[in-house]
Formats: structure tokens, C-alpha cells, sequence
């Protein structure tokens, strides 16, 4: 580690009001400075959790300031692990090797990370599974769509709601296998707006749907976008793309992002059609819990 003093690490299972208070100061500062952060899943579990399978592994400096923070929290599929370090590479290394430490050996873990941290990866047993584009586009786009759809009712609309996602994602590690709870969470966060999340209902049910989110710097991201398996083939992801994009142009965007699989070659087709580039890519390491899972593409 840099410095004349190495940070400490602790790693632990619950974090007191006060010891989360200052990681939640750590990360907003890391946010501000260059823009680090947790991603959604495991940010909302340390501001409202935490749930099973929570991990801290907390460096704090020789003031005990804390410097460095990684952490783990129960996805769809196993573990997912995340790291801010600033731009320390030793002590994102000593995070996340004691973190995954003291994960059971039997846990998969999944960490999303870069091409860069391949090295690391491997050290702590880790090995390539799925690539996300991150891809983005000008606003407003010149496709339109007469699809209908309205608004997202809290409460109301939880259940059904739910029933879809897991339905079109019952394969995926982050976006499967949500509960009530992962739905208010993110609900409670300070950018959730229901007039953004657009609902598409077909034969008196909801069919798709498209959840987006407003970032700062007028960039908006097609957050979820998801069709139940029954009404495939429709025509619905491309209308509620363009539905999205519409909504977030209308509430101050001039760029919109979102993330896809990149072996999910019809949904970067359509994405490349409606003026989509890819800005960067994000690769996943995975430990699986058996030798048997099946890694890489979904179902």
C-alpha cells in the first residue's frame, strides 16, 4: 500500500449507526472525486440493509479515517463484491482479498470490475463470466413509437410488477429474484421517480415495462427494461426503448446510457439501430459455488 502508514483492514458482518455513517461520507467523497462508486445493489444494502450474506471490509488510515471500503451482499446467483479504494491498487487488492477470504468457499462470489483487474481476478480465484456494454446516445432520437404506457404505481403496481421482472430475468445475477423488499429499497432512493418508470399493459395485464433513471450532467439511463416472456416477440423492447428515451429527453436529458449483456447480440443490434455507441465495457469475474454451474451466456 502507498503511504508511510498502510491502512488497517477489518472485515465484519454489521456495521454500527456510526461506522456506516463515516463509509457513507467515504463513498460520497470517492463519488464527487472521481466518480467510484458501489453499484445499486450493493449501495442499497448498505444504506438500508444490511440483508444475508453481508460482508464489510472496512481500511481505515493512521487517524482512522476510512480510505477504502469493499463489501458483499446476496444477489440472484451467489455474492456480489464491490471495492472503492481511490486510486490505491494495493489496498483495493487488500480489501478485496480479505473480504473474499471470508467468504465460504462454497459461496459463488461475482465481481464486476475491468479488463484491468484480470491479474487480480485470478489471485482471488476468480475468472472471466459475463462483459456489459455501457452504451449511450445523443438526445432526443428520431425513432417514435404509439405504444402505451403510464406511469408506475408504488404499492399498486409492486407485485405485478414483480412477476414480470423475475419472470424475464430468472437467469440474471443482479436483476433476478427480487423481493417486495428490493423493490422499496429502491424505491427510497433519492432518485427513484415513478412518472419515469413507464408500464405497458396488454389483455387486461402488465406486459413490459421501462424503469429509468435521471444521473446528474442531464444524462439519463434506461435503467430495466424487461418484457414478460409471454408477449415476446411483439415488437414491445424496441417501443419501450424509444418510450424511455422520449421520457427521459422530456425530463432534461441530452444523453442517454444504459448497460446490456454483450452476447445478447438482438438487444446491441437494436441498440446500434436507435444510435447506440459503446462508451466503455464492464467484465465480471466470477467463483462459482460448483464446479457444474453453468457460466457465460443465459439460458
Amino acid at each position: 500500500m502507498s503511504g508511510e502508514s498502510p491502512a488497517q483492514v477489518r472485515v465484519q458482518a454489521s456495521l454500527s449507526l456510526d461506522e456506516r455513517t463515516h463509509v457513507l461520507r467515504f463513498l460520497e467523497a470517492a463519488q464527487r472525486r472521481d466518480g467510484a462508486r458501489l453499484d445499486d445493489h450493493l449501495a442499497s444494502d448498505l444504506t438500508h440493509g444490511p440483508g444475508p450474506g453481508f460482508l464489510a471490509a472496512i481500511a481505515t488510515g493512521p487517524s482512522g479515517d476510512v480510505v477504502g471500503y469493499a463489501q458483499s451482499s446476496q444477489a440472484n446467483d451467489g455474492l456480489s463484491i464491490g471495492c472503492v479504494a481511490g486510486d490505491d491498487p494495493l489496498l483495493a487488492a487488500a480489501l478485496l482479498e480479505q473480504l473474499v477470504a471470508a467468504i465460504p468457499t462454497d459461496r459463488s462470489i461475482t465481481w464486476w470490475a475491468t479488463d484491468l483487474d484480470h491479474e487480480l481476478a485470478t489471485r482471488l480465484g476468480l475468472h472471466p463470466d459475463r462483459r456489459l456494454l455501457h452504451m449511450r446516445v445523443p438526445l432526443p432520437v428520431a425513432a417514435t413509437t404509439t405504444v402505451d404506457v403510464r406511469p408506475f404505481r408504488p404499492g399498486a403496481d409492486d407485485a405485478e410488477w414483480l412477476a414480470v421482472n423475475n419472470a424475464a430475468f430468472a437467469w440474471h445475477g443482479e436483476q433476478g429474484g427480487w423481493t417486495i423488499a428490493t423493490l422499496q429499497q429502491r424505491q427510497q432512493e433519492p432518485w427513484f421517480d415513478p412518472a419515469g418508470f413507464l408500464v405497458h399493459e396488454r389483455e387486461a395485464r402488465m406486459a413490459a415495462f421501462c424503469w429509468t433513471k435521471m444521473h446528474p450532467d442531464a444524462v439519463g439511463e434506461i435503467y430495466v427494461i424487461a418484457v414478460h416472456p409471454d408477449f415476446h416477440g411483439l415488437g414491445l423492447g424496441k417501443a419501450l426503448t424509444v418510450a424511455g428515451l422520449h421520457s427521459l429527453h422530456r425530463a432534461g436529458a441530452t444523453t442517454a446510457m444504459l448497460f446490456v449483456d454483450a452476447d445478447n447480440t438482438a438487444a446491441v443490434g437494436l441498440y446500434h439501430h436507435l444510435g447506440f455507441v459503446v462508451d466503455s465495457a464492464k467484465q465480471a469475474y466470477r467463483r462459482s459455488d460448483s464446479p457444474h454451474l453453468s457460466q457465460g451466456s443465459p439460458p
